[in-house]
């Protein structure tokens, strides 16, 4: 169809009917040994989910002839449509509604021209039929082939590092954002709730697993960097934003607590089972005296015998659960 079009156009400004290539566009007399050449290129641009746009562009020596058309969707629905052609690179007409019309400044030449072309009904409820139900019906179709990956979703990862020193005094954060997808994200230096807006965004950059990447800084002086984070908002973390801290205290301080709850309730557990131990005289009792050696001497050797091998092993066993929990304790 645009094809047709372009053809059309070309032979009401190169002849037309009778005299009207002379009386719009001028004569045009080219060299009968000169060959003459049509060429003809179609772009298809698709700006996001709603929106797609076509642009034909065609070459006959010694002018160029270009139309432009495409449609907007949403809910279902057209929403906004256009057609519009040019003549020498030039805006030359369009289409609105049932008509062709002149555009603005092109002059008495494409007024004469848009009068040619509106003679032609067919034509006309072709170039509707394209706008209004052929270019919906492509887009709903190229939609529904890429739904999946339209609604593709993967989380991001963050982190924070420092960059070239901008000079002295002052420290450069950079908060990195990478391996998410779709594209639009929201990525800002915070301090608390307040916006940072010396915030300077980068360039969004593709990966090869067709997720991207970010990069975001942030230029303080030294000693206000404590207590900035770099807030991460992207569609796919459901509301729940990532909040990466410069100094990382808060995070380091919850471990801390955390670990020293931990060591103070097991040492509690273990004081009571020590306790526990010995109360049980079946455990570290008195060793029973031998009756055939009824002497103070042996009824009070055993005793103190059995006391000291108690000790020891209660001793042992601290020894090797504080070495155990020592180790642990490094470990983190």
């Amino acid at each position: 169809m645009l094809l047709l079009l372009l053809l059309l156009f070309m032979k009401i400004i190169s002849h037309g009917p009778s005299t009207m290539a002379t009386q719009v566009l001028g004569p045009h007399h080219p060299a009968a040994e000169d060959p003459l050449s049509f060429r003809l290129l179609q772009t298809f641009s698709f700006a996001n989910h709603s929106w797609e746009y076509t642009q034909v562009s065609g070459w006959l020596d010694p002018f160029e002839l270009q139309i432009s058309f495409g449609c907007r969707m949403h809910s279902g629905k057209v929403s906004e449509n256009f057609l519009n052609g040019a003549y020498q690179g030039s805006d030359f007409l369009s289409f609105q509604g049932n008509f062709w019309k002149p555009s603005p400044g092109a002059g008495s030449q494409a007024q004469e021209v848009c009068k040619v072309l509106n003679h032609y009904r067919v034509i006309k409820e072709i170039v509707q039929r394209l706008l209004i139900d052929t270019c919906p019906r492509y887009l709903a179709g190229l939609l529904e082939a890429g739904k999946s990956e339209l609604e593709r979703q993967v989380k991001p990862e963050a982190w924070v590092s420092k960059g070239s020193s901008p000079g002295p005094g002052r420290l450069l954060l950079v908060c990195h954002v990478s391996g998410f997808h779709p594209k639009p994200v929201w990525v800002m230096w915070m301090r608390g709730e307040q916006e940072q807006l010396g915030t300077q965004r980068g360039e969004l950059l593709p990966n090869v697993d067709r997720t991207w990447y970010l990069r975001v800084t942030l230029n303080v002086a030294a000693g206000e960097a404590v207590g900035l984070t770099c807030r991460v908002k992207h569609s796919s973390l459901g509301g729940h934003d990532i909040i990466i801290h410069w100094d990382g205290y808060p995070i380091f301080l919850i471990c801390v607590c955390l670990a020293v709850l931990v060591t103070v309730v097991i040492l509690v557990l273990v004081d009571s089972w020590f306790k526990k131990q010995s109360s049980n005289q079946s455990v570290c009792s008195p060793h029973v005296p031998n009756p055939a050696f009824p002497t103070e001497a042996n009824i009070q050797e055993p005793k103190i015998s059995g006391s000291f091998l108690c000790l020891a092993q209660k001793s042992w066993i601290k020894n090797r659960f504080l070495k155990k929990l020592k180790i642990s304790l490094s470990q983190l």
